[in-house]
């Protein structure tokens, strides 16, 4: 056989072991996959084929190569043989590493991820031996018939011809099959990687742990993963010290709850508009900046909400936490690059009501994997930088590495104008994103940078002038008056601070709905978290969902806010806040009045129930049913 046709003959008996996992995974679990279609099945068979190729050469790359070597010693029989051993290897590793994710499915109803890291600490490695000797036997036995099987085709068709000779055209084929490996492994030529995510896109989750396979879960999440302890509590106890019901400990989904109360067919419409700090509006921060004038209308004409904070700094982790009610954990993976686990689709739950769903953003679709999570999370439409020309007359119409708002709020007011029943909409602003492009010159109200605050304060002038501009349009629209606006951050700008904690998480939040909520003010402490629960209050959607927070309507006077900061969590009230590690407190300190110690070991025990519950119940998928 060739050598050519030997790393032909390893992929095909791989594809062949993956998706004879997959079908494993399908008979033996059948009824987490029972209400797909036919077609479904088949679909998550041919989709699964690129998470399979891509898990396969991303552990034989390099073997394969010293295998294809163009020089004489690298292809003697001692060498070819060596290599030809560890491709055997890992294929037996990848085998048995699919066998134990159908086990593990079993128990959690998803793939294994970043907790194999800690199956040595709870002390898990004898029992699943133990397990696999008696309860397990038969899959075992199963495994090795495969294993036997495997190493008789693969020892039979992997040996070479005699002839070894080395020609021009074997350097040509090696950089092609370099390029080949770089191409699977990515899963595509697509300007981002294929993710966890992306199985999920669909927005079925029975789907998604089809296409998925065990070994692309576990590889990619061990990437992400940190080794940091997070029990700290019983679960009754941690449910407690967090403020939930108690009554809930031990069941399957303690977050858990259902909305039952008659729809109002309102309309709503979510903008996270990108690194927006309290500092930079004047009806918040009283700064003279003059560049939110739009948006200082609507938090007068509306309800503002002043003691609002985000739960990350990344635009992903606030996309997560509106969007799914998740706050991110230090060492647990976002919904972008591993989150697997149950979680409420808010897109979904709208649908079931009756309503058309909408997700767009300024950027290219596949920034920060936002289509899948689109996709991901029930929205039935999305766009992104690719569907909006350039409609205004730009110095630079590609000079904005992030897209224009202007476009992608005009093309979410085309969208609700065409629709005939209520709508959800989630559109995200992102041209206030570093670089700063140049912009129209009657738009410019500082010196232009393309990365420094007057960058960004002319950037923020202009997404503040779209937004007028797109409220000018719809407001003569028959639903209008029937529709409710929520308008947040992503996360506070990270940039031009002076480093004090809320200036680096205190955002605004303003509900605006001419006829349907009066002005007002409130200082409740609330979180991005809250704002899945707020939406699924405001329009009454009918349907079970499982949130850590709580409608910013129905949040009680000692509520507070967590946070991820890099490596570390935090915990903010309306007296003070704490930073911790983890391991040990960092920094606590009030905002105006002096507190006692008892209050800062109050919010250090309610930051640890906090992250352990999210922690525990994600990674255990007893987060949403």
């Amino acid at each position: 056989m060739s050598l050519y046709k030997k790393i032909f003959l390893y992929y095909c008996i791989s594809l062949l072991v993956f998706t004879g996992a997959r079908a494993g995974l399908l008979l033996l679990h059948f009824d987490n996959f029972s209400q797909l279609s036919g077609f479904q099945y088949i679909e998550a068979f041919v989709k699964g084929i690129r998470f399979d190729l891509s898990s396969i050469t991303a552990f034989c790359s390099i073997p394969l190569l010293m295998l294809l070597l163009p020089l004489a010693p690298a292809r003697k029989s001692l060498w070819q043989s060596l290599w030809s051993i560890v491709l055997h290897l890992i294929l037996i590793i990848n085998a048995g590493a699919l066998l134990g994710d159908i086990v593990y499915f079993g128990f959690v109803k998803r793939h294994i991820t970043y907790e194999i890291l800690f199956l040595k600490e709870l002390g898990e490695l004898r029992t699943i031996l133990s397990m696999a000797l008696t309860s397990y036997l038969p899959y075992l036995i199963c495994f090795f018939i495969v294993i036997r099987i495997v190493s008789i085709f693969w020892k039979r068709g992997s040996t070479l011809t005699k002839d070894h000779s080395i020609g021009m055209i074997d350097y040509g084929i090696y950089v092609t099959v370099f390029l080949m490996l770089a191409i699977f492994t990515r899963g595509g030529l697509g300007s981002k990687p294929i993710a966890i995510i992306d199985a999920f896109a669909s927005g079925n989750t029975q789907q998604g742990n089809l296409i998925l396979n065990g070994v692309f879960s576990m590889s990619h999440s061990l990437l992400k993963a940190e080794n940091i302890n997070h029990h700290f509590f019983e679960e009754i106890d941690a449910l407690k010290i967090a403020g939930f019901d108690i009554k809930q400990a031990g069941s399957p989904y303690p977050l858990q709850q259902r909305s039952t109360l008659t729809p109002t067919h309102h309309n709503l419409v979510f903008i996270l508009v990108e690194s927006l700090s309290i500092k930079y509006m004047d009806s918040y921060g009283g700064n003279g900046y003059g560049v939110t004038g739009n948006l200082d209308r609507l938090a007068r004409e509306g309800i503002r909400f002043v003691n609002f904070y985000a739960n990350g700094q990344r635009s992903v982790e606030g996309i997560q936490a509106t969007l799914t009610g998740i706050p991110p954990i230090v060492g647990m993976p976002t919904i972008a690059t591993g989150l697997v686990a149950n979680y409420s689709k808010l897109g979904t739950l709208a649908e079931e009501n009756g309503y058309a769903t909408i997700f767009l953003q300024s950027s290219k679709k596949r920034s920060l994997r936002i289509d899948s999570i689109a996709g991901s999370t029930g929205f039935r439409e999305y766009y992104g930088k690719e569907d909006m020309p350039p409609q205004l007359d730009y110095p630079d119409p590609e000079g904005a590495r992030w897209g224009w708002d202007y476009e992608m709020l005009m093309k979410a007011a085309d969208r609700m104008e065409m629709v005939n029943k209520p709508f959800l909409v989630y559109a995200i602003t992102s041209t206030t994103h570093t670089p700063y492009p140049r912009l129209p010159a009657e738009l410019e109200k500082y010196p232009p940078h393309s990365n420094s605050e007057n960058g960004f304060l002319n950037t923020l002038n202009y997404t503040d002038w779209c937004i007028g501009e797109f409220f000018k349009r719809i407001e003569s629209s028959f639903w209008f008056k029937d529709t409710i606006f929520i308008i947040t951050a992503d996360h506070a700008l990270a940039h031009y601070q002076k480093g004090e904690l809320r200036d680096r998480f205190q955002i605004p939040l303003i509900v605006y709905a001419p006829g349907i909520v009066k002005p007002a003010v409130i200082d409740t402490v609330a979180s991005q978290i809250d704002m899945m629960p707020t939406i699924i209050d405001i329009l009454r959607l009918q349907g079970n969902y499982s949130s850590y927070g709580d409608s910013i309507f129905r949040i009680p006077k000692n509520r507070f806010a967590i946070f991820k900061e890099g490596s570390v969590m935090g915990i903010i009230t309306e007296k003070g806040f704490l930073r911790h590690s983890l391991k040990n407190r960092l920094e606590a300190a009030s905002f105006q009045l002096p507190v006692s110690a008892d209050y800062f070991d109050s919010l250090e025990r309610k930051l640890l129930a906090s992250d352990q519950l999210v922690y525990e119940l994600v990674t255990s998928n007893r987060w949403s049913d």
